[in-house]
């Protein structure tokens, strides 16, 4: 899965301890000095998440990156003219850049693997339309360096957002963000955003790639989902007004508003919009909360697409196809 929020190693940790985890969640006490267990504190969340901030995970070990010149992408199967291309010849052809928003497909509710960058690269449908694709094509089909392999549908790689990338955030691509170059496919889970590119196939099957066979979703929509980033699970907040803030993200749904409720979902109140920086990027929003008395709260927030679609409120595992459910904080107010 693609793109600092867990390591290959603690996504695997977290996979396996993740069964566990769904049966003794309902169960945590929060007493006493056990509160610092598990409270949370307030996140800033910059529009843009700075390289090395940028959520990191793969099914395998980071490639040694190639030296530019012995770097090469083939795109070949059902085309009339297959392409190879050196690093050269991707850097000499027309540049994009897109402001994109990306997300583990394991990510939990109120998880921080999601983070987004300007990608700059060149689009993938006038490659594919230089080769030619053939009628009867389906999928195609992404190889990496490492081993990896992924698809999507190819009606979806012959729309123009889709980039093949090689900078992030105006640097060429970090190793471990797939270095040389990468696909960047707008409102699909990371696991699509095949890093490390040395083959793009077209083919006539619907092809399941590595977690695809491990039973995860292949079609791997990013679902409509809000988070709260202040204030921090566990916090103290003084009585009086308190902004909230946090962000929401729905793929290729756009956010079109936010509510937030101070009394565990009975009642809601719609929070002020930033402009996302694009269609593909996430939307940061705020609300003034004036507290009435102290006590201990419930703060939940949840999204509402532009076609009044509204987050689930039913709490759902990452498996198979990403989590789901309405992000909460508890604070207590003094």
């Amino acid at each position: 899965m693609s793109g600092s929020g867990m390591t290959r190693r603690t996504w695997l940790t977290w996979m396996s301890a993740a069964p566990l985890a769904a049966l003794i969640a309902p169960r945590r006490v929060r007493a006493g000095w056990f509160d610092a267990l598990f409270s949370t504190p307030a996140r800033t969340t910059p529009a843009i998440t700075p390289n090395k901030d940028f959520y990191v995970t793969s099914c395998c070990s980071t490639p040694r990156p190639p030296k530019p010149e012995h770097w090469s992408l083939t795109v070949k199967g059902l085309v009339n003219h297959p392409i190879t291309l050196r690093y050269d010849d991707v850097l000499a052809r027309p540049a994009v850049r897109e402001i994109v928003t990306l997300e583990c497909i394991g990510n939990p509710i109120g998880g921080e693997s999601i983070s987004t960058a300007e990608w700059g690269g060149i689009r993938l449908a006038e490659l594919l339309s230089e080769a030619g694709v053939t009628p009867g094509a389906v999928d195609l089909v992404m190889r990496a360096a490492d081993g990896y392999s992924d698809s999507f549908p190819i009606r979806r790689a012959l729309e123009s957002d889709v980039l093949l990338a090689y900078t992030m955030n105006g640097d060429p691509l970090p190793r471990e963000h797939g270095y040389p170059v990468r696909i960047i496919v707008p409102g699909i889970y990371g696991m699509k955003h095949v890093k490390w590119l040395t083959e793009l196939e077209v083919v006539d099957q619907d092809y399941r790639g590595y977690w695809e066979r491990k039973g995860w979703s292949d079609e791997a929509l990013v679902k409509l989902r809000s988070r709260i980033d202040a204030p921090g699970d566990g916090e103290q907040v003084p009585v009086g007004v308190v902004t909230l803030r946090g962000i929401a993200f729905g793929g290729r749904s756009r956010v079109g508003r936010v509510e937030v409720s101070s009394d565990g979902g009975r009642a809601w109140q719609v929070a002020s919009l930033a402009p996302p920086l694009s269609p593909h990027a996430w939307t940061h929003w705020s609300y003034a909360w004036r507290i009435p008395r102290a006590g201990s709260y419930s703060l939940t927030a949840r999204a509402i697409d532009d076609a009044g679609a509204v987050q689930s409120a039913d709490a759902g595992d990452p498996f198979p196809g990403g989590a789901s459910g309405l992000h909460t904080v508890r604070v207590t107010a003094v």
